[in-house]
């Protein structure tokens, strides 16, 4: 990874909300909308964006048509058409995460069942991208996970709750180390904390800095005094 600094990114309150919770909706909408209601402007929003697929019965009769995940989608779909137009569509465009779901599909075998965390990272990674892009005028930009992260997880302790965390620490550790020793050291045990110590000054720089704007734009700071990792 090049010397690039992750930025700071106001991710919708609601849908970080949504994206951290332990969603199963059956045959109740009603934990989604305790969360999105109270905000009357983003309801509207939703209103207008998904009265193609309403069936005459309300958004909530059409969340529970479409079920949790593609309601998720679907509504990621319009932050992000916001931050590269400026307004909100009219109608959801589910080609705007594709790239969020094959993220998701890829660590699908290292997360825990419920919360959308990779989904989230991937979410932060997609509007990161717009952000620098336009801040630096280089559409060719992109900030990424590589593919090597995958398989140097599974070398680690498999499935976690934090799982976009536990990715960033690894890419970092990746591009600061190298695949070849980082696959060494984690097959033979070594933990996170002893690799974090043989960084490079700069290199453990880079990273902190890093997790901390990613900690602040998902609002989880605690992440620096969590031990689950």
């Amino acid at each position: 990874m090049k010397q690039t600094r992750f930025p700071y990114i106001k991710l919708p309150d609601e849908l970080l909300t949504l994206l951290k919770s332990n969603i199963s909706v059956s045959s109740s909408p009603t934990p989604v909308f305790d969360i999105i209601r109270p905000n009357r402007g983003l309801f509207m929003i939703l209103e207008k964006a998904f009265k193609d697929l309403d069936d005459g019965r309300g958004l909530e009769k059409t969340m529970l048509a479409l079920g949790w995940s593609n309601f998720r989608e679907r509504m990621t779909s319009l932050y992000i058409y916001k931050s590269i137009y400026g307004d909100f569509p009219v109608h959801t465009q589910m080609e705007l995460v594709d790239d969020i779901r094959a993220l998701e599909v890829k660590f699908q075998d290292h997360s825990v069942f419920g919360p959308s965390r990779v989904f989230m990272l991937g979410l932060y990674l997609r509007l990161a991208n717009i952000n620098i892009q336009n801040r630096e005028n280089n559409q060719y930009f992109e900030l990424k996970i590589p593919d090597e992260v995958s398989g140097l997880l599974k070398l680690s302790q498999g499935r976690t709750e934090r799982i976009d965390w536990l990715i960033l620490i690894t890419m970092h550790l990746k591009e600061a180390l190298g695949e070849k020793l980082l696959a060494n050291s984690l097959a033979s045990g070594k933990k996170f904390e002893e690799l974090y110590d043989i960084l490079p000054t700069d290199k453990r720089e880079e990273m902190l800095s890093n997790l901390l704007a990613y900690g602040a734009s998902i609002k989880e700071q605690d992440f620096f005094t969590y031990d689950k990792i």
